[in-house]
């Protein structure tokens, strides 16, 4: 399914989607956070201070802590209802996960601060993308670590209509019923994202893509 202009994805989230969110987070933080170990390998070590923005609940960054407990992983959200599900599940882990109301295109950090960056899913639901990755390669140090995860606009139908069932039923009893459709429609094409990293002159940051999804990556 391509769809040729993108259409944002406005809105606040009702508190029934956040709650039925928090719990889809919960049960697939493991595979993500997996995910995240397999792409990036090494590169993640202790004691870097490592930054996920848009962490929704705070269940992926929650997740590697259990593997790296002596990094240093902070949660950014706009989401004020997000931010205090990211506190109750990382008092019910047993880890401190400092999180802050936060946007990703405005980072509240000093230039080379952050060792890594991770966001996954969050792109589409901002309008400035430049915004976003010119901010990352602010706050990222020398050789820091990025990985932004998120859905391509150009995703093709018969994908999109599998993974859109799949979406409808889990949020059934949700306004998020209608599908991942708007999440889609609101998505980057990766053309798009590389023009941006092109005027930015930013070179460290690389484009890549599967069939679903548009990553930028170091």
């Amino acid at each position: 399914m391509c769809f040729s202009r993108r259409q944002p994805e406005g809105g606040m989230i009702d508190k029934g989607t956040l709650a039925v969110f928090s719990r889809v987070s919960s049960l697939t933080a493991q595979a993500a956070g997996r995910r995240i170990r397999h792409i990036l390998g090494a590169r993640i070590k202790e004691g870097m201070t490592v930054v996920d923005i848009g962490t929704g609940p705070g269940t992926i960054p929650l997740n590697l802590k259990s593997s790296f407990p002596k990094t240093r992983f902070i949660g950014i959200d706009i989401s004020e209802d997000m931010i205090l599900m990211a506190k109750g599940h990382a008092v019910r882990s047993g880890f401190q996960l400092p999180v802050l109301v936060g946007d990703g295109q405005s980072l509240p950090f000093g230039a080379d601060k952050v060792d890594c960056v991770i966001s996954l899913f969050a792109m589409h639901h901002m309008d400035h993308p430049k915004r976003l990755l010119k901010e990352i390669d602010r706050v990222l140090k020398p050789g820091g670590v990025l990985l932004i995860i998120d859905f391509r606009r150009d995703i093709k139908g018969p994908l999109f209509g599998i993974i859109n069932a799949a979406w409808r039923a889990v949020f059934f009893f949700s306004t998020a019923r209608r599908g991942f459709g708007d999440s889609v429609r609101s998505a980057w094409l990766p053309r798009e994202i590389e023009a941006i990293l092109g005027e930015s002159g930013i070179g460290r940051f690389k484009v890549r893509t599967n069939r679903m999804e548009l990553w930028v990556i170091t």
